[in-house]
């Protein structure tokens, strides 16, 4: 009953298959007729080639466009919405089974889906679409552009080997936790016989840092007149896969200090690690440790209750950045404390040089420079031994006298006699350090009185320094 007007064969289980042909007399100018205007840009650009992979974040307003061509017979009444699954292990979109894919949901209804329908700015819901894809090969019918509320075209109809464009408005959520979604079009739910291309959508996840621990949640102990390395860690996560995480960076810094994290580097109150002082390593699926050091100066402040800043304690962050760019910033939970150091050196030994019995060193004065080595101004504290030629001869340890001035050792009252029992007090007012180099000194300079009956030998003595508070 088939007599005219196609060509091909068919089993009933198939449905039918048939390619269709008209003929016409070959003229030397064929006119070619178009339905519909061409539709312009208004100045926008693809966000990628077709048939390419786009990446997109959380929030951004992606509009993907389809080539639907009907190669069989007229079809009528079809509406088109647009299907979503996670590519998952499937070696490629076209290899994800029919049944992953779900209707992409309108923004009333997203709940929590992981992409769902968008509303834009740039297009009113169901407007018509023109051929942007393919080209004047085929026939083309004005398509349907989408976007939330809606889900779906309306009704259309094509023609046999003619085509049509569908565009619609879609936005990845914060449940979008798969690198890689595939979209396609249906019929009301119903996929369409071949799917030549099917669109894949890769999405641009911004690490997550967790765990962030400055000095392993300990306070922070600094030695004198050199640095600490002091170590923060955290756990970056990435969705895209822990070969996505690029780099790293991390603050220590005072809380009260300007700007924060954002805070200008400084050695008393902000340090800033970059590679590479910060590293990844442990790395396994999505996640890596990440691991920063900063050396920090003995002047670093202190926060304690003893401190300049006993209501402050010291902070900290990392920042990772993805092969992307993309962002992700943790910080500590809790601060800690950087503790105050006392700590002093004494340079040069005290050479008094040969002196007679039941003699003085008058107005020499050998000298002791004395360095503040912490991080909070200090004054010392002094004593020392009784000085011996190692045998039964002895100086007593109160026969020096020290002061910060010059001074003659018979007419100085304001100097300070050296005890072996009890440290004496001198006020140096040594202030905090802000630099190393900038040491901040001070001088003590020093007197004996040689007793009747010393042996005629070489004595020695230790004196020793105490940093104490000022």
């Amino acid at each position: 009953t088939y007599t005219s007007g196609g060509i091909g064969f068919t089993y009933w289980f198939q449905h039918g298959g048939w390619d269709n042909y008209t003929s016409r007399n070959r003229v030397d100018t064929e006119p070619t007729v178009r339905f519909g205007a061409e539709q312009v840009d208004a100045g926008a650009s693809w966000k990628a080639a077709i048939d390419t992979v786009a990446s997109y974040a959380f929030g951004d307003v992606a509009r993907i466009r389809f080539a639907v061509e009907n190669t069989g017979l007229q079809i009528t009444g079809q509406t088109y919405d647009l299907q979503f699954a996670a590519q998952g292990a499937a070696p490629s979109c076209e290899a994800v089974s029919s049944g992953s894919y779900v209707r992409m949901p309108n923004q009333a209804s997203c709940g929590t889906s992981a992409l769902c329908m968008q509303t834009s700015s740039n297009f009113a819901d169901s407007d018509s679409s023109t051929d942007l894809l393919v080209g004047p090969l085929i026939d083309y019918t004005l398509g349907k552009m989408v976007e939330s509320p809606s889900y779906t075209t309306s009704a259309l109809t094509l023609n046999q080997n003619a085509y049509t464009e569908l565009e619609y408005a879609i936005t990845p959520t914060v449940n979008a936790t798969s690198p890689n979604y595939c979209l396609r079009v249906a019929n009301a739910g119903t996929a369409i016989d071949t799917y030549l291309q099917v669109a894949k959508l890769n999405m641009r996840f911004d690490p997550v840092v967790t765990n962030v621990s400055l000095n392993s949640g300990a306070n922070i102990t600094l030695l004198p007149g050199a640095t600490t390395t002091i170590y923060m860690t955290g756990t970056a996560t990435d969705l895209n896969g822990a070969a996505d995480l690029n780099r790293a960076t991390s603050t220590m810094y005072r809380s009260g200090v300007a700007g924060g994290a954002s805070c200008t580097v400084s050695n008393n109150n902000c340090y800033r690690a970059t590679a590479p002082r910060c590293s990844f390593s442990s790395c396994a699926g999505n996640s890596c440790t990440v691991i920063c050091s900063s050396d920090v100066y003995y002047h670093a402040d202190a926060t304690d209750v003893i401190s300049v800043y006993p209501g402050e304690n010291w902070l900290g962050s990392i920042e990772v950045s993805d092969l992307s760019n993309s962002i992700g910033i943790g910080t500590v939970a809790a601060g800690v404390e950087m503790l105050t150091l006392r700590a002093l050196s004494a340079a040069n030994a005290i050479a008094y040089g040969s002196l007679a019995v039941s003699s003085t060193t008058g107005s020499f004065n050998p000298t002791t420079t004395v360095r503040n080595l912490g991080n909070g101004a200090i004054d010392i504290n002094v004593e020392g031994t009784d000085l011996s030629d190692g045998a039964a001869s002895k100086i007593p340890a109160w026969e020096q006298k020290y002061s910060t001035s010059t001074f003659t050792y018979t007419g100085c009252p304001s100097c300070s006699l050296l005890s072996s029992t009890t440290p004496t007090h001198l006020e140096v007012n040594l202030s905090k350090p802000t630099s190393n180099n900038t040491p901040v000194t001070d001088t003590v300079y020093w007197g004996i009185a040689i007793p009747f009956g010393t042996a005629s030998r070489a004595h020695s003595g230790i004196n020793t320094f105490y940093a104490v508070a000022d």
